[in-house]
């Protein structure tokens, strides 16, 4: 299935049980359905992905680390389909509903780059080539290739769906994300969130 179409009938869910099922499902299509293409220069694949949400409905599954939602009686308006966000953290590709009152995202959490024949590894201020296969783990670098505009044919960035076999990845606890003492706002513990929404591709593209 492609992406756009995966997300487009993804419809939230009402338990963490839930969500970590249908998770498990999208993550196979981000992780080996396709890839971010930037300008025909730049392949870029995702090799661990993040998922975030947070239902804005006072009865539904929060996620107060979520950075796009609304704080402080503040109505924050919901990013289009397939929206890519920069934030402290790195970059999402978004899949906000307003009709269902949720926020939810996939964090680009580790990745390979790729330039032709070449792959592209950070090197303390700059992305590098190698001949050899490497993957970058540290988001906030792909600052200095992406931008933050929507997912598409516009400003030469866009995702392109390969065909691929779906394959069920083991979920994991997320990287840096602990349990809150607040369900409106992040104040966290030193217990570490144990929902299993992160999932990484064990072999080389």
């Amino acid at each position: 299935m492609k992406l756009l179409e995966t997300l487009t009938h993804f419809n939230g869910g009402s338990s963490v049980s839930e969500l970590c099922e249908k998770f498990s499902e999208i993550a196979s299509v981000f992780l080996y359905g396709g890839y971010i293409d930037v300008n025909n220069m730049y392949k870029i694949y995702i090799k661990t992905v993040e998922f975030y949400f947070h239902s804005e409905a006072e009865n539904g599954v929060h996620d107060p680390i979520v950075y796009h939602r609304n704080k402080n009686e503040q109505e924050i308006p919901y990013f289009p389909l397939m929206t890519i966000h920069a934030h402290n953290s790195g970059f999402d590709i978004t899949f906000e509903s307003e009709r269902d009152k949720y926020r939810a995202s996939a964090l680009i959490r580790s990745y390979e780059v790729k330039k032709g024949e070449k792959y592209l590894k950070w090197n303390k201020n700059h992305f590098e080539e190698n001949d050899k296969y490497c993957f970058n783990s540290q988001s906030t670098y792909l600052y200095f290739l992406l931008n933050g505009f929507p997912l598409g044919e516009i400003n030469g960035i866009k995702w392109v769906d390969v065909p691929y076999t779906p394959i069920t990845s083991k979920g994991e606890p997320r990287k840096n994300v602990f349990v809150s003492e607040s369900e409106t706002e992040y104040l966290k513990t030193k217990e570490r969130c144990k929902r299993k929404w992160s999932f990484t591709r064990k072999d080389e593209i």
